[in-house]
């Protein structure tokens, strides 16, 4: 994946249409198949007759007659009509002029399964370019290379060498469509979705994604209606917009996206670029964009599987309201245990209402608790009870404070299957969300729930981290941000010359953010100890001088600054001082720059810089000495509203901790100081550059620029 893709950045991806024949093959050639041990390609036509392929399979090799009792081909030319899919199951030297074959046989997609490309060095990026170029040339479109391939579970399609296939019996349909820049991360996937009863749509491994990208692929499962969830494995990315615009695509398709982003830390950064050659990010931006798109996001496969298949057993309409759980056990243990894993994850246990409780007493056992946790105890299962379970769980589920109904369940010597048969009915009749974890399940019951199409997790903690989970996903998927309107800005005016290395100083800085409508301090330029007095008398007591030089960003490190100067004679005695320390530290210095202090209220941080995938991102945090003490910071993608401005300050602790404090401290005066500097920061025109703003001074209804800084680092 290290090469360039020749879609262009603006591109609007891949439709369904587009892929139909690489991900609904009607006809399939197997290029470079034998019945050698060890032949990828040979293994491939097993699979495809193991698992009934409906279409012709067409093995092709010059050198044999037959391959897994079929007749093979001599080459493209001699099929008995044109594949819809070629499998390039050859050396990696070789996959460029066997595409070219491809496309003469009037074969219009492929997959690579060969390594050897931009993954290593030596020959290996050139042949990727190589690809690139003849498939940019002729339309082809390819999966791959170094991917294992795709597998179409409902067709059934497995145009894949995946080992796990060989001991599966059969393809379980299911709706759930991973893409996965790991091969055998997703097979591993659905290797477990099959063992848990479920299945998969598609899994798309995209390997190196010399053409096809998971945002094209992306872009066409938000168009699929039989995908309901689509799973994602996700090292790096090369085009951010087109990512960007494929998760928008699928939050307007209402499918919700389940991610593993890998490549976080150094270490596992370094292992990606290995591994597919992948650029893994910053992770901080990762989260601000996946944050964005309303991204689940998960730390393992196994996670990953319990909320995509969870979901993909639940309604759209029974997505949770809020995040009040009600825990229903038939032992106290347990629930204890899960309301503390409910407060870990977000999620709330409240208190049910008197009415409700005053309906269930006649309907449980006597010495049930009716309080949340409810405790129906083991009683429940005595013949005289267990007809009024569906009637309990129906009475727990009408309560207002109630948004999801939790079950976790144990060993039971009986009653297991009329218990799952009465979850099962309440959960078709409710709107609330139903979730179950049965340890030491019985299999009568999951039997029942399983072929009922819903998804048991095997203990409570998966189960409540994956409610916690899709309890944010219900609230950020109907989180709209209000239109916000790209502003011109004439920067030219204030940076002239912007080569890399440019250093734009305070005093432009504060032109520039007040030109663009955000509040500053109040200061003057001086150039002499006399001019320095009178700035001081304009912009009023007390004031700050600060030495205006080229070279110097930080300008208190480098003694260059001096706070809280109350008098003419300070002034004068501060000048003298800052400029004798410039000469004697041989810094060059433009005149000193006298302005106003803003006392008291909270001081903020705010900058901006491109990010190489995603662009313009804001960063908000503690400001002034704190924001080298505290680890106090989020970012997001610009340009962004008041509203979105306001949900990225209250991330922040400090924030938080203010408005505790203080009652009148308005959020909206530094949330619209946040939005306006978003939409200047987006207009920046250089590939790479830093603006900061360190610190804000929020008041109760102002916030004001104290001291700016804009870096130019490539034009």
């Amino acid at each position: 994946m290290s090469t360039g893709n020749p879609q262009s950045a603006t591109a609007p991806g891949e439709t369904l249409s587009d892929l139909a024949t690489l991900l609904e093959p009607r006809s399939v050639a197997v290029i470079g198949a034998s019945d050698q041990p060890g032949n990828l390609g040979g293994r491939a036509v097993r699979l495809l007759r193991k698992f009934k392929f409906p279409g012709p399979i067409w093995p092709v090799n010059p050198r044999r007659a037959t391959v897994a009792e079929l007749p093979c081909y001599r080459s493209l030319h001699e099929l008995p009509g044109r594949a819809d899919l070629a499998i390039i199951a050859v050396a990696a030297p070789s996959v460029a002029s066997v595409i070219d074959e491809c496309v003469q046989a009037g074969i219009g997609c492929g997959i690579v399964w060969a390594a050897g490309f931009a993954e290593v060095g030596g020959e290996g990026p050139l042949r990727q370019r190589q690809l690139v170029e003849v498939c940019g040339r002729t339309g082809f479109r390819l999966c791959g290379p170094n991917s294992i391939g795709i597998i179409n579970s409902w067709l059934p399609m497995t145009g894949s060498f995946a080992s796990s296939l060989v001991a599966a019996e059969r393809l379980i349909p299911g709706s759930v469509s991973m893409v996965s820049q790991s091969g055998g991360i997703g097979t591993a996937a659905l290797a477990l979705a099959q063992n848990a009863g479920f299945g998969f749509r598609y899994l798309i491994s995209t390997g190196n994604e010399a053409v096809l990208t998971t945002a094209d692929f992306l872009a066409a499962l938000a168009e699929d209606s039989d995908t309901k969830v689509i799973a994602v494995y996700l090292e790096g990315l090369r085009d951010g917009p087109a990512f960007i615009a494929a998760m928008e695509k699928a939050a307007a398709a209402r499918k919700p996206v389940v991610i593993i982003k890998a490549g976080s830390s150094a270490a596992s950064a370094r292992a990606a670029t290995a591994h597919t050659g992948a650029l893994a990010g910053e992770d901080r931006v990762w989260q601000a964009i996946l944050r964005e798109q309303a991204a689940i996001t998960v730390e393992s496969n196994r996670e990953l599987l319990d909320v995509a298949l969870f979901l993909s057993s639940i309604d759209r309409a029974r997505l949770p309201q809020g995040n009040r759980v009600a825990i229903v056990t038939f032992g106290g243990g347990g629930g204890v245990l899960s309301a503390d894993l409910c407060a870990r994850y977000g999620l709330e246990t409240p208190t049910i209402s008197q009415a409700t409780m005053d309906r269930l007493n006649p309907i449980v056992p006597p010495i049930a608790s009716v309080a949340n946790p409810i405790d129906l105890t083991p009683d429940m299962f005595q013949p005289e009870w267990l007809p009024q379970f569906f009637h309990a769980l129906d009475t727990i589920a009408a309560d207002a404070k109630v948004d999801m109904v939790f079950l976790p369940l144990s060993a039971m010597a009986r009653g297991a299957s009329e218990v799952a048969r009465a979850i099962l009915d309440f959960c078709r009749s409710t709107h609330k969300t139903v979730c179950v974890s049965w340890t030491l399940a019985p299999q009568d019951g999951i039997n029942v729930l399983s072929e009922g199409g819903m998804y048991v997790f095997p203990e409570p903690s998966s189960a409540i981290r994956a409610l916690g989970k899709i309890a944010s996903y219900a609230r950020a998927a109907v989180r709209k941000c209000g239109a916000v309107g790209l502003r011109s800005f004439d920067w030219s005016a204030f940076v002239p010359q912007s080569l890399p290395g440019t250093v734009a100083s305070e005093d432009v800085c504060h032109r520039m953010l007040a030109a663009a409508g955000l509040s500053v301090a109040e200061g003057r330029l001086a150039m002499s100890e006399d001019d320095a007095i009178e700035a001081a008398c304009t912009v009023g007591f007390p004031v700050a001088l600060k030495g205006i030089s080229p070279v110097v960003t930080h300008k208190a490190a480098a003694g260059l600054v001096t706070l809280d100067l109350r008098c003419e004679q300070e002034v004068r005695e501060a000048y003298r001082r800052i400029t004798f320390h410039a000469r004697a530290t041989g810094v060059s210095v433009n005149g000193l720059y006298v302005q106003h202090m803003i006392e008291g209220g909270l001081e903020l941080l705010v900058s901006a810089f491109r990010d190489p995938v995603f662009g313009v991102m804001v960063t908000c945090g503690a400001g002034g000495r704190m924001a080298e003490i505290l680890d106090d910071v989020t970012i997001e993608r610009a340009p962004f509203d008041r509203a979105q401005a306001a949900r990225v300050l209250d991330r922040l602790r400090v924030v938080r901790g203010a408005s505790r404090l203080d009652a009148s401290a308005d959020v909206d005066a530094a949330a619209e100081f946040v939005a306006r500097f978003s939409e200047l920061a987006a207009t920046a025109p250089w590939r790479s550059f830093v603006l900061e703003v360190n610190p804000i001074k929020w008041l109760a209804k102002t916030a004001i620029a104290v001291d700016g800084l804009l870096i130019v680092e490539q034009e």
